[in-house]
């Protein structure tokens, strides 16, 4: 049985999973929700043992390419909303993270690279942790852009007193902001050690700081608009608009990092 076929039936359970929390806007119903938790559980599973046979195949951890990366980053992301969602309850975090989760592992199932035995140069403890560091920080940055977004139509609607199909699922203002700060705190700091072993382990090899390609600029820029977005939140100068345009560059700038990746 060809590997990638787990990786197609959680592509199944996850397109399954995020069409029923979606339609849950409509029906109003939480048995919807968990339907389409289950879902997404089901297919999480499957995407674990796809995950696995590519360790078992290759040798490495999935992150030596596009279709590896954005795989353990859905992979991820799924993994701390579920955690989140079991601590905090936040239905509403499912009508973005699903579909981000989709997305990723889309791509994933798009771009076709064949799994390969990693490059032995790039054999050591130091580029792995530098690797497998970065993809968990941006796992836990973009879920905190998802509950930034949370935190900005929770305001608008209390500003605008125009509640819309969200609005019941959303839990309050604060809790929106908390979960955002902290899990941008905790992504941007992974996110921070995963770039600086990366400079170092650059150093180490071709004897420059870093290479300016396309992952990296996009990278990097990515951390600043980050480090100026958790600055907001430090300052206590939040302010809807702004926080999420930044996030919407953020994202963006991760979204060219990511597709800048080819094979280490």
């Amino acid at each position: 049985m060809s590997p990638n076929v787990t990786l197609y039936i959680a592509l199944a359970f996850y397109t399954a999973g995020t069409l029923v929390a979606l339609g849950s806007l409509f029906s109003h119903d939480r048995r919807t929700q968990h339907i389409g938790l289950a879902l997404m559980i089901t297919g999480w599973v499957s995407h674990t043992i796809w995950i696995g046979t590519i360790c078992t195949l290759s040798g490495h951890p999935p992150l030596t390419n596009l279709p590896e990366a954005a795989s353990f980053v859905a992979w991820t992301v799924f993994l701390a909303e579920l955690i989140l969602f079991i601590r905090y309850r936040v239905h509403a975090a499912s009508f973005f993270v699903y579909p981000l989760v989709l997305m990723l592992l889309t791509i994933s199932a798009v771009v076709r690279e064949p799994f390969a035995q990693m490059d032995p140069a790039l054999r050591s403890g130091l580029f792995t942790t530098h690797v497998l560091l970065s993809t968990v920080g941006v796992a836990a940055l973009l879920l905190g852009l998802a509950f930034s977004t949370l935190a900005y139509v929770q305001d608008r609607s209390l500003k605008s007193k125009h509640y819309g199909a969200l609005w019941e699922w959303i839990p309050s203002l604060n809790v929106c902001r908390t979960l955002s700060y902290r899990t941008l705190a905790v992504g941007f700091s992974i996110y921070t050690i995963g770039i600086l072993t990366g400079i170092l382990w650059s150093s180490r090899t071709t004897s420059e700081l870093i290479e300016l390609r396309v992952k990296q600029i996009g990278g990097i820029v990515a951390w600043i608009f980050f480090a100026i977005l958790l600055q907001s939140y430090i300052s206590g100068v939040y302010r809807g608009r702004r926080t999420i345009v930044i996030s919407a560059c953020a994202f963006v700038a991760i979204v060219i990092a990511m597709l800048g990746i080819h094979r280490v």
